[in-house]
């Protein structure tokens, strides 16, 4: 009979298995955003990320003004009344999305293989 609590090889082949999975999760590149999709009042727009600018997005409230870099964006200035669109900070992963909801303003990166992107993507089949 097993004492309890032994280590035998199938645990440690468990063991070293997660482990590998876990390292191959975290050392693989991330994928990069190739635009930000920018929706408000005003109809949804995409802007290809590249050198550092801000841009202004009209809302109800006011302006947001948003700062795009190649790595991502983030909103610098909003006139909503609790800010919770600036302490989101960064997004830098396609998907990721920052909304000022009060001023009806959504970020959102997309990646190189986005509709937006690509024209030719199909969007919906419905029957």
């Amino acid at each position: 009979m097993r004492a309890r609590g032994a280590f035998t090889a199938w645990d440690a082949l468990v063991v070293g298995a997660l482990v590998a999975v876990n390292l191959f999760l975290l050392l693989r590149p991330s994928p990069e955003p190739a635009a930000l999709e920018v929706s408000s009042d005003a109809g949804t727009r995409v802007l290809a990320l590249g050198p550092r600018r801000r841009v202004d997005v009209p809302g109800p409230l006011g302006v947001t003004t948003v700062e795009l870099d190649p790595a991502g964006a983030r909103v610098v200035a909003s006139p909503c009344p609790n800010r919770l669109c600036l302490r989101a900070g960064r997004i830098s992963r396609p998907g990721q999305v920052v909304a000022c909801v009060p001023n009806r303003v959504a970020l959102r990166l997309v990646g190189p293989d986005h509709p937006h992107r690509r024209r030719e993507a199909v969007d919906a089949v419905t029957r």
